[in-house]
C-alpha cells in the first residue's frame, strides 16, 4: 500500500478515536471525581481507562512501524470547582495513546503540550503558550506495556498574569490543544505531534456543583482545531566586518505553509517563536598538528593552575581610542579584566578543533561537528549544566551571561537564555558595515596600518524578519546576498530543492531571520613556554579563536495573518531543532592596497621630513643615539686609563 495513503488511514482511525473519546470521558471523570480521597496524580492510567464507559483496549493496538503517531486519546479536567476553595484538586490531564510502543523520557519539564491561553471578542484563540506535562503513570502490563501514558499539564501563569483555572469559567471551561512535545529516552530532541482539539467541558463533577450532593453533570465536547504543521530548516548569512574581528551572523529558518491560509486570511504578519540562547566559550581552530597537540591535554582545564610548560594564546587585537585613528594594543585575556590585561591569555580553552591538514583560510567547521562535539563533550563539568529541557551539556562550552544586545531580547521568567519573542514583519532592522560605524580617520589609519577589516560589504538595511520567497528571488544570480542565507552550494542547492517541491505542493516558502548576533573571529599567537618560542608565526598564520551564538530548542509557537486588518492566530505544529552555524575562517593577509598604502604614506612622511629640514636633524638624532652606548664605553675606557696612569705617576 502507498505510504501516504497508508499514513491517511491511520490519521482517520485515530480521528475516530479522538472523537470517541468525547463519549467517555465525562463518565471517566465523574467515576474519579467522587472519591475525593483519591490522589488522582497516583491512580494507573490503565485503572482510569478500564473504568471508563465505551473504552475497549483491542481499539488500540501496537503497530511496529513509525505510523501512526502518538496521540492523545482522552483528555480529563478533574475536580473543578466554581468556588476558588474548592479548587485544590483542579487538574487537567492527558492520555496518551502509544502506538509505537516508545520509551518516554519522564523527566519533569521536557514534555510540553501547546494550548492556547487568550481568546478575541469572538471567543476565537490568539495567543498559545506551551505548558511543562508531570508524568504520573504508564502501562506495564503485559501485552501493554508502554501502550498509555498518563500525564498532567503544570499550570502557571501565562503572559496574561492569569493561571489556567483562573482563565477559565464555571459556564464552560475551554482547553485548546494544538499539539504535544514528547522526548524518547536517548534522544536529544522532542517531537511535537498535532493533535488539534478544543475541549469543552460543562457542568460539574459529583461535589463539586452548586448542591454538593448532586450527581455529577460533567460532560466534555470535543471540537476540530485547526492547525499549521511546519518542517523547519535552518539556514544563516554572514557579513564582512563591522568591527576588526567582528562580523555579523544572521540566523533564520525556513519552511512552507499551505496557500490556502494566505487566501483565506491574509498576509502573514507575524511569527512567535521560542528558543534557548547561548554564546560559545572560545572555540580555538588550527591548522598546526604541533599546537593542536600541545593545547588537547589542556583541554577543559583552568591553564593558571597547570604547572607543567603548556601553550598560551595570545593576540595582536587592535583597540580604537579616540576618533583621530590612535590604537592601543592589548592581549587576549578571555575571562580576565580587560583592565589589567597585559600579558595575560585564555584561561581556559573547552573547545579544540583541527582542520586536519586543509589550509585554514578555506577551512569551514561544520555545524554538524561543532553539535557532535557540544553533545559529546566530558573533559570537565567545573560549572554544571546548561538549563534547557532535556539536555546534558556541560556549561564549560557556554558564557553564563548574553551581550547587552542580546540580553534586551524578551525573555522568560528569569531566565536570560529562554527567549519567547513576537516578530512582526513591519519591524525591521539594520546590519550595518564597517564604513558606516567608523569616522574617516579611524578607516584612514586603520588602512594604513592594515588594522582595518580585509572585507568590508555593503550594509543590509531595512530587513524585514519575514520575507516570503518569490520566484523573482529565485531568478536572481545572488540568491545569498538577495535573501541573506547561506550560500555554500550544498546549503543554496537544498533550499532550491526545498522551495521547488514547496511550490509544486501548493505551498508558499517563508523565510523567518529571528537573530542578529555577534561572530568572533580572532586569530591568535600560540606561545610555547617549555620551547621559549612562538609556533604560529604571524596572526592569522594557522590559529583562531571563534565565538558565536547557538539556538536550542528552537521551536515556532503560531502564525498571525492579517486580513484587511482582521488578524487570525493559528497554532504551529513543528518538532524543535537546534541551530549552530558553520565556522568559517576568512583570510587575514594583507590587501595589495593596503601594502601600497602604507609604502606611500612613509614615502610621503619621508619627503615631508626633508623638505622641512627636519630630516638631517632627524638622521643626525638616530646616529648620536646609536653611537652614544659606544661613546659612553669609550668614555669610561678612557676614564679608568687616567687614574691607572694617574696611580702610577704617584708610585
Amino acid at each position: 500500500m502507498d505510504k501516504l495513503i497508508r499514513k491517511k488511514i491511520y490519521v482517520i482511525i485515530l480521528a475516530f478515536f479522538l472523537l470517541f473519546s468525547s463519549f467517555f470521558s465525562s463518565g471517566f471523570t465523574s467515576v474519579k471525581a467522587d472519591t475525593r480521597e483519591l490522589k488522582f496524580d497516583q491512580t494507573n492510567v490503565l485503572d482510569d481507562l478500564r473504568s471508563s464507559k465505551g473504552f475497549n483496549i483491542l481499539n488500540y493496538p501496537f503497530y511496529s512501524s513509525e505510523e501512526p503517531e502518538m496521540s492523545i486519546m482522552n483528555v480529563v479536567e478533574y475536580c473543578y470547582s466554581f468556588d476558588v476553595l474548592n479548587q485544590n484538586e483542579y487538574g487537567l490531564y492527558l492520555y496518551l495513546y502509544n502506538p509505537n510502543g516508545r520509551k518516554i523520557d519522564t523527566t519533569d519539564g521536557v514534555n510540553k503540550v501547546q494550548m492556547a491561553v487568550s481568546y478575541n471578542e469572538s471567543g476565537v484563540p490568539n495567543a498559545y503558550e506551551k505548558f511543562d506535562l508531570k508524568f504520573c503513570s504508564v502501562s506495564e502490563e503485559q501485552f501493554y506495556e508502554r501502550l498509555f501514558y498518563k500525564f498532567k499539564v503544570v499550570d502557571h501563569k501565562s503572559s496574561d498574569g492569569k493561571t489556567m483555572v483562573q482563565r477559565v469559567n464555571s459556564h464552560a471551561r475551554r482547553y485548546d490543544i494544538s499539539g504535544i512535545e514528547i522526548l524518547e529516552k536517548g534522544k536529544n530532541l522532542p517531537v511535537e505531534y498535532g493533535v488539534g482539539g478544543t475541549y469543552t467541558f460543562k457542568g460539574y463533577a459529583k461535589g463539586y456543583g452548586v448542591d454538593p450532593n448532586e450527581e455529577s453533570t460533567l460532560i466534555c465536547e470535543v471540537n476540530e482545531l485547526e492547525t499549521i504543521q511546519l518542517e523547519v530548516h535552518d539556514t544563516y548569512y554572514r557579513t564582512g566586518e563591522y568591527e576588526t574581528n567582528h562580523r555579523h551572523d544572521l540566523t533564520s529558518v525556513y519552511f512552507a505553509v499551505p496557500n490556502r491560509f494566505f487566501e483565506e486570511y491574509g498576509k502573514l504578519q507575524k511569527i512567535k517563536a521560542e528558543w534557548y540562547e547561548y554564546e560559545t566559550t572560545p572555540i580555538c581552530v588550527t591548522s598546526n598538528d604541533t599546537v593542536y597537540d600541545l593545547l588537547y591535554p589542556h583541554l577543559g582545564k583552568y591553564t593558571y593552575e597547570s604547572e607543567d610548560n603548556y601553550l598560551q594564546l595570545y593576540t595582536g587585537y587592535q583597540q580604537m581610542v579616540g576618533s583621530a585613528g590612535h590604537y592601543d594594543k592589548y592581549n587576549w585575556a578571555y575571562n580576565c579584566d580587560y583592565t589589567t590585561a597585559i600579558n595575560k591569555s585564555c584561561k581556559r580553552i573547552s573547545y579544540l578543533f583541527s582542520t586536519n591538514g586543509a589550509d585554514i583560510a578555506k577551512y569551514v567547521l561544520s555545524s554538524d561537528r561543532i553539535k557532535n562535539y557540544v553533545e559529546s563533550y566530558n573533559k570537565s563539568f567545573t560549572d554544571g549544566y546548561i538549563n534547557v529541557p532535556g539536555k546534558n551539556i556541560s556549561h564549560d562550552l557556554f558564557e553564563k551571561t548574553l551581550s547587552s544586545e542580546r540580553l534586551e531580547v524578551p525573555y522568560v521568567d528569569e531566565d536570560i537564555h529562554h527567549k519567547l519573542v513576537e516578530f512582526d514583519a513591519d519591524n525591521t532592522f539594520d546590519m550595518l558595515n564597517y564604513d558606516e560605524t567608523h569616522s574617516g580617520w579611524q578607516k584612514f589609519f586603520a588602512g594604513l596600518f592594515g588594522l582595518g577589516p580585509n572585507d568590508v560589504d555593503q550594509s543590509y538595511k531595512g530587513i524585514s524578519p519575514i520575507h516570503i520567497v518569490t520566484e523573482e528571488d529565485m531568478a536572481k544570480d545572488n540568491i545569498s546576498s538577495t535573501l541573506l542565507i547561506d550560500g555554500a552550494d550544498d546549503s543554496l542547492e537544498d533550499f532550491r530543492e526545498f522551495y521547488e517541491e514547496s511550490t509544486s505542493e501548493e505551498k508558499t516558502v517563508v523565510l523567518f531571520r529571528f537573530a542578529q548576533t555577534d561572530y568572533l573571529n580572532l586569530p591568535v599567537i600560540a606561545y610555547n613556554w617549555a620551547a621559549g618560542k612562538n609556533l604560529s608565526g604571524n596572526y592569522g598564520n594557522d590559529t583562531y579563536i571563534i565565538q558565536e551564538s547557538v539556538f536550542l530548542n528552537f521551536d515556532i509557537i503560531e502564525l498571525t495573518f492579517n486580513k484587511a486588518g482582521v488578524y487570525t492566530v493559528i497554532p504551529v505544529v513543528n518538532s524543535p531543532i537546534d541551530i549552530y552555524n558553520d565556522i568559517t575562517i576568512p583570510d587575514k593577509t594583507l590587501e595589495w592596497w593596503q601594502i601600497l598604502l602604507a609604502i606611500i604614506f612613509l614615502i610621503l612622511v619621508l619627503w615631508l621630513l626633508s623638505v622641512t629640514g627636519i630630516l638631517p636633524f632627524i638622521v643626525k638624532a638616530i646616529i648620536w643615539i646609536i653611537l652614544l652606548p659606544f661613546r659612553l664605553i669609550k668614555a669610561l675606557i678612557n676614564a679608568i686609563s687616567k687614574s691607572i696612569k694617574k696611580k702610577k705617576d704617584k708610585e
